[in-house]
């Protein structure tokens, strides 16, 4: 007894083409330097596109020349510079996007797609699904009558069901990475030291980067040695150290200070923290001899100032 009624030709069309087109939502979700793009529309000075790189901090350190040129926003390179950096990114971003969208239009122009039957819908991917419910094959109401024999080969219906269900599972892929990615975003911009980590003084953690360098993990070390720099200007009075900041937040606070000596610049060390701890560019023990000078130079700066 055959429970499946027959397809035409045009239905198995417009059933590949509601496929088509649920991929072509599927990918939609994996967006980012889109959404990056359209977040620095809105800052146009430097500090508002430091917010925004810090924000998107995990996205911009998978691209190499992307982060060399936030490292060196303001002093090498514009701000419309990195903005126009970021489209070209964008652009090629929606490519795939876009040609899978045409692909979708070609289906649809097909003659045996069209249908006077069914009406246009307002909402594409609304009718789309519409469109794939009603041509799913439905079971006689009566087991006792014999519907009539088709023409499609028997394999053809566990086919569709099969990639039916390779969409699901890329659907939720896509998914699943979207808000992977979101989360990690924000646990990166959240804060310089984690909830659990224990509170510790300037000389802990002058101790612990001796610890770590002698270990050989430099780039752990010269984390250890920028927290002691942060340190160092609470200590004189400069700006409190609040764990749940961020390096640039940290870095504003410093520099509008008018405790803060003239002949100390912090950006360089933020920026050279940056590239270390967040783009993991570490060189070796060179990298942390770099920071113990500058929390030299600042702890000789602030000594002259106290006097």
């Amino acid at each position: 007894m055959k429970l499946w009624p027959p397809m035409s030709g045009a239905q198995i069309v417009k059933l590949v083409s509601s496929f088509s087109l649920a991929i072509v939502a599927c990918i939609s979700f994996a967006d980012s330097f889109r959404e990056l793009d359209r977040s620095l529309l809105r800052a146009n000075t430097r500090d508002e596109v430091r917010k925004v790189i810090s924000r998107y901090s995990s996205l911009i350190e998978q691209d190499a020349p992307l982060l060399e040129a936030a490292d060196e926003l303001g002093d090498v390179v514009s701000i419309q510079e990195f903005k126009r950096l970021v489209a070209i990114r964008a652009a090629a971003e929606s490519k795939p996007i876009q040609s899978a969208a045409n692909d979708a239009k070609q289906i649809k122009a097909n003659p045996l797609y069209r249908d006077p039957g069914v009406s246009e819908q307002s909402n594409w991917l609304g009718g789309a699904i519409k469109r794939l419910v009603d041509l799913l094959p439905k079971r006689a109401p009566n087991a006792n009558i014999r519907l009539p024999q088709t023409a499609i080969p028997t394999w053809i219906v566990p086919l569709m069901w099969f990639v039916l269900g390779a969409i699901v599972i890329t659907f939720g892929y896509f998914v699943f990475r979207h808000f992977s990615w979101k989360r990690a975003l924000t646990r990166k911009a959240k804060a310089m030291l984690e909830e659990d980590e224990p509170e510790r003084t300037l000389d802990e953690w002058l101790g612990l980067a001796d610890e770590h360098t002698a270990a050989g993990r430099y780039r752990e070390a010269v984390r250890a040695m920028y927290l002691s720099c942060l340190l160092k200007f609470d200590e004189a009075g400069v700006a409190r150290f609040i764990r749940g900041e961020t390096n640039w937040e940290h870095l504003a606070r410093i520099t509008a200070s008018p405790k803060k000596p003239e002949s100390v610049d912090f950006r360089l060390p933020t920026q050279t923290f940056d590239r270390i701890w967040y783009g993991f560019h570490v060189r070796g023990r060179e990298d942390v001899d770099l920071f113990r000078t500058w929390y030299e130079q600042i702890t000789e700066a602030l000594r002259v100032v106290r006097k």
